[in-house]
């Protein structure tokens, strides 16, 4: 579907294994994911913090960061050093984990994400309880993204929003 300003978005819903994502904590939490929310659909990227870092990741990034911290973890690891059994212990490790995922059995929790088309990451997510609360949530964030409309899906629980558009920094008219 496309939005108001021409942005193309993909709506999708899938039934999670295990709990899902803790939902924000009421309060600020809540609050600053609405916000974050509104400004993703909104046509110009969030405006630059005055007195900012000038560092264009906004608090829902936080890939690059734990990449960063995993990296300065396995730093001066036998695995830096070149010795094979410690990577072949971690690799069984891996394949464990990820048996043991698919044997997680199917909750009812249901998310429901809403992406942009492109190259630069935005998206939201909402996690909802049952299949025909899915669907409906499915067709009300669509409805509400094609109308321009920030949407509120009722019963689901807006987990995450990414906006990784550079800020908006007006230039000034020479």
């Amino acid at each position: 579907m496309t939005d108001g300003f021409g942005v193309r978005w993909t709506v999708r819903a899938r039934q999670l294994r295990g709990t899902g994502t803790p939902p924000p904590r009421p309060g600020p939490e809540e609050e600053s994911l609405r916000r974050r929310l509104t400004a993703a659909l909104s046509r110009l990227p969030a405006p630059a913090v005055a007195g900012g870092t000038g560092d264009w990741r906004l608090p829902a990034d936080t890939a690059d960061v734990e990449m960063q911290a995993t990296f300065a973890e396995f730093r001066d690891t036998p695995m830096r050093q070149g010795t094979a059994p410690w990577a072949v212990g971690h690799a069984v490790r891996l394949v464990g984990e990820a048996i043991a995922h698919l044997r997680t059995p199917r909750s009812e929790t249901w998310e429901v994400e809403l992406v942009a088309r492109g190259r630069i990451r935005r998206w939201a997510r909402w996690q909802i309880t049952g299949a025909d609360a899915a669907a409906q949530a499915l067709a009300t964030v669509a409805a509400g993204v094609g109308a321009g409309r920030v949407p509120e899906p009722w019963a689901a629980t807006l987990v995450d929003v990414v906006d990784q558009r550079p800020p908006y920094r007006p230039q000034p008219v020479a």
